[in-house]
């Protein structure tokens, strides 16, 4: 799988980045275009920010690199609690490693309190404003912000910002540019059942109509009564059945580019704002203190109508086999719900040479 290969060529990067003595990128540019911004938590066992962080900085070139700014929040009280904390490459590849204000003490227990509660809701909100509050200070039109359980596509970079060229484009007001999804709830949802219903009833009658004209104008002796109740009530519903069964990313994908996505995206590995609606998204998260952020933006954006979109196929894909927010691993289907949290479409990608390919993109 391509995700596979990419996060080889991270950890190879990363053990490079490890063994380096000078520091990869300036503490500035003259000019940021985007400000990438990623938290991270220790996990039980695998640290995944490891090959997160990696694959988003290698393949990049010089050009691009000093264009980002880059900025890595360790999201623990104490940073010396996360196993990455002392390795080189932290300090080598990322332009600011944050952690917590220590002189705002009431801040620095309700912190504490939430780690040793596991309040992850409470706690994760504030981790979000946190990072785009650091990442407006920039002044970078673009803030991206990332979860530490992805890998990055190689020219996930260019490909971002001749999507936002997209976005601008189209002249609504919009909330976010997602860089991940998942097909699993991309399918027959079932509150369109009324559509599928009609188009199937409508298939039906078609097939009837053409077998009866058929009939009356040529072969009324070859298409008997039978053939007509055959096609219309056996070969006709088992045709849509097989249409159905075979899935709706199968059968209709999504065409490559930039597309609105409304519904069913799912989930907040990767969101690209614009500093001016980061301000907004800021206010709103601290409005509300507690939840998921990406339950917390769709339903803000169903209230103010605030159109979103998706880069496809996904410039992210999704790597973690156990959550920040605690196990969740279900027995009934021998795996987590963060195993179930996968862009198909990613896998796709191929590397050739220095050419990164799709094949939506031939």
């Amino acid at each position: 799988m391509y995700s596979e290969q990419r996060q080889r060529q991270a950890d190879a990067y990363l053990q490079a980045a490890n063994v380096s003595t000078a520091k990869d990128v300036q503490m500035s540019a003259p000019e940021v275009t985007l400000c990438l911004g990623l938290a991270t938590v220790q996990r039980p066992g695998e640290q995944y920010v490891r090959s997160a962080y990696a694959s988003l900085i290698e393949g990049l070139t010089k050009d691009d690199r000093e264009h980002i700014y880059s900025v890595l929040l360790i999201g623990h009280a104490d940073p010396e609690r996360h196993p990455i904390y002392h390795e080189p490459w932290l300090r080598h590849l990322s332009n600011k490693l944050l952690t917590y204000n220590t002189s705002d003490t009431k801040q620095m227990e309700l912190l504490r309190s939430w780690e040793q509660t596991q309040d992850y809701r409470k706690k994760a909100i504030f981790d979000y404003t946190y990072l785009l509050e650091t990442c407006i200070d920039t002044g970078a039109p673009w803030i991206a912000i990332v979860e530490d359980d992805i890998i990055a596509v190689a020219g996930w970079y260019p490909r971002t910002i001749a999507a936002l060229d997209i976005v601008k484009s189209k002249g609504s007001e919009w909330l976010y540019l997602r860089l991940f999804y998942t097909e699993q709830f991309l399918g027959w949802n079932s509150e369109f059942w009324p559509t599928y219903l009609f188009a199937s009833v409508s298939i039906v009658l078609a097939v009837a109509a053409m077998l009866l004209i058929l009939r009356h104008l040529h072969f009324h002796t070859s298409i008997s009564a039978s053939l007509i109740f055959t096609a219309c009530f056996v070969c006709t519903p088992a045709c849509i059945a097989l249409f159905f069964i075979a899935g709706r990313m199968s059968m209709l994908p999504l065409a490559p580019g930039v597309h609105e996505m409304p519904n069913f995206g799912c989930c907040a590995q990767g969101f690209v704002f614009s500093s001016t609606t980061a301000g907004r998204v800021v206010g709103k998260l601290k409005e509300k203190e507690v939840g998921f952020v990406d339950m917390i933006l769709e339903e803000w954006a169903n209230e103010e109508k605030l159109t979103r979109f998706a880069i496809v196929p996904s410039l992210l894909q999704h790597i973690g086999g156990r959550s920040s927010k605690g196990d969740d691993f279900k027995p009934t289907e021998f795996m987590s719900i963060a195993d179930t949290i996968f862009n198909f479409g990613f896998e796709l990608y191929r590397q050739d040479g220095a050419r990164i390919t799709h094949p939506v993109d031939a």
